[in-house]
């Protein structure tokens, strides 16, 4: 990845708040599952605090005497930063589960006030079809993110090296998932199927992935974690109109 490719993710990040800020109606699609997030972040935190006294405990019981007294704040501090990168893997996928039809209806209304040209409404069947198939998605991910979150942390308990790995790679991880949701919202609303929302993640593989580690970054922020997947969906869609004004689609409209 070029710096200057992730340089224009970012951008696109900005890009995307500047919009909303000046289509203020458009708020109402970031702010319904802001809350939702918000209820998800507080149960996370919860469990973060209660899963580590247990945890530590354990893990410091497998210490032989001589190192378990002055061991007990290390293993206490990678524990939590163990179980906070297991929430943040966790975090996004779900989030995008939720956020995931709200995400989609605005990228078609940026796309509507970007071009002048309103999507064509869609029947009570149909939405219910999407929603029950962004949500089977969003949940094959959430699956594949618990499996990850598994590994990651088996990996952190390394000393230095394994956290500093694990973090890493969830970073990674989190950074490309945060790029599909944001992308899959955009060209969604366009109707593209997902063989070519995948070959247009592909081809735009620096940029696309700098706007998911910008929102990836955002969503750590307190406050600031609850609108970002919309801004960055926003910025998503205004990106992908000027990198691609008619992108090929695949399998016709969904």
């Amino acid at each position: 990845m070029t710096a200057r490719g992730f340089a224009d993710g970012a951008r696109d990040v900005a890009a995307g708040m500047r919009f909303l800020r000046a289509h203020p109606r458009l708020w109402v699609y970031v702010i319904a599952p802001a809350l939702v997030t918000l209820l998800l972040m507080a149960l996370a935190t919860a469990g973060v605090l209660a899963a580590a006294p247990p945890l530590v405990d354990a893990i410091a019981g497998w210490l032989p005497d001589a190192i378990a007294r002055w061991s007990h704040g290390l293993v206490w501090a990678l524990t939590v930063i163990a179980l906070g990168f297991a929430a943040i893997l966790l975090f996004v996928p779900l989030v995008g589960v939720i956020a995931d039809p709200f995400n989609e209806r605005l990228a078609a209304e940026v796309l509507t006030v970007r071009t002048g040209v309103a999507r064509p409404a869609v029947g009570v069947a149909a939405l219910v079809r999407d929603a029950l198939v962004g949500l089977l998605r969003g949940l094959g991910r959430l699956l594949g993110a618990i499996v990850g979150a598994v590994l990651l942390f088996a990996l952190s308990l390394v000393p230095v090296i394994g956290t500093i790995a694990a973090a890493v790679i969830a970073g990674w991880l989190t950074a490309r998932g945060t790029a599909r949701d944001c992308y899959e919202a955009a060209l969604g609303a366009r109707s593209l199927e997902r063989p070519a929302i995948r070959a247009f993640l592909a081809r735009h593989r620096q940029r696309t992935l700098g706007l998911g580690a910008t929102v990836a970054g955002l969503l750590v922020i307190p406050g600031v974690n609850l609108i970002a997947l919309g801004v960055g969906t926003t910025g998503a869609t205004l990106a992908a109109l000027d990198l691609e004004a008619d992108p090929p689609r695949v399998g016709g409209p969904r």
